[in-house]
């Protein structure tokens, strides 16, 4: 069984994906819906509750979790894979949406960090994330790192993740969307591709598409995703157990809190249970 986390509930967005590249396979899937959003906490706060969440996943059986949640992934991921998970739980792993997206960027695989210089086209991508995931410079850092030719411009979108948690509706989501493509369109008149950070965001990718130029490529993190773990899986397939495509949502919230699910989601993946019950 494959764990899938995120603060709320965007990671349904990558769980969604899994599933149509896995079909036979068991997921669990938790929503720290009572601590979210994780924009406004703390380094710390993150990384103690994304470990909290990891202890539920994998004492619940499973070995490998996905973490679908790219302020975690920013933030506490590394401090998890390197300080606590050798020693709390060796035979076990923890995947971020981070690596598959910036090597989706680069064209450069994770391990090569400073990859030989070739005459390169410049390119420009947006970015719309999180302010936390923002001010990390996770993305920025790597992509910098390994393709300096591409240039990324980022953009907070304060304020999205709770307008779509809370189901505010159409309008004032697609409001808030105009305005902070139109502000980095200011900075960044013509860019080829734009990513959407945040696993919330591709719930409203639609939006996102209408209000971009058009040619303006829009990357689809949960497609990433998903074709990276489904490698990741043919390299390591100790960690793939054949299922029967059994999915169960979990939450640390009141299951009946949890209406964004409804708006944009098929009707599988909108029954959430209490995380205390299994």
């Amino acid at each position: 069984m494959i764990g899938v986390f995120d603060s709320g509930s965007g990671g349904l967005t990558i769980l969604e994906a899994l599933h149509e590249h896995m079909p036979d396979q068991d997921f669990l899937y938790l929503g720290d819906h009572a601590n979210a959003p994780y924009g406004h906490r703390s380094n710390d706060q993150i990384v103690d509750m994304t470990r909290a969440s990891m202890e539920i996943l994998f004492d619940a059986g499973c070995d490998l979790v996905v973490l679908a949640c790219n302020t975690a992934a920013a933030i506490a991921l590394r401090t998890l894979q390197q300080d606590w998970l050798p020693k709390a739980y060796p035979n076990k792993r923890i995947l971020g949406v981070l690596v598959p997206m910036v090597e989706a960027l680069t064209g450069v695989p994770w391990s090569q960090e400073h990859p030989d210089r070739q005459e390169q086209k410049n390119r420009s991508i947006l970015l719309f994330a999180t302010r936390k995931t923002v001010d990390s410079g996770s993305y920025l850092d790597e992509v910098r790192k390994r393709a300096p030719h591409v240039t990324l411009h980022q953009k907070a979108c304060p304020g999205l993740v709770d307008a779509i948690e809370g189901g505010a509706g159409k309008a004032p989501v697609r409001g808030l969307i105009g305005g902070y493509i139109e502000e980095v369109l200011a900075a960044c008149p013509t860019p080829e591709a734009a990513v959407l950070g945040c696993t919330h965001f591709p719930l409203v990718k639609d939006y996102f598409r209408s209000a971009l130029p058009k040619g303006v490529e829009l990357l689809s993190q949960p497609e990433i995703v998903a074709a990276s773990l489904v490698d990741y899986l043919k390299r390591h397939p100790e960690f793939m157990v054949a299922g029967n495509g059994h999915i169960r949502l979990l939450t640390t919230g009141k299951p009946e809190d949890v209406t964004m699910a409804d708006a944009y989601l098929p009707e599988k993946l909108r029954h959430f249970e209490d995380h205390r019950d299994i």
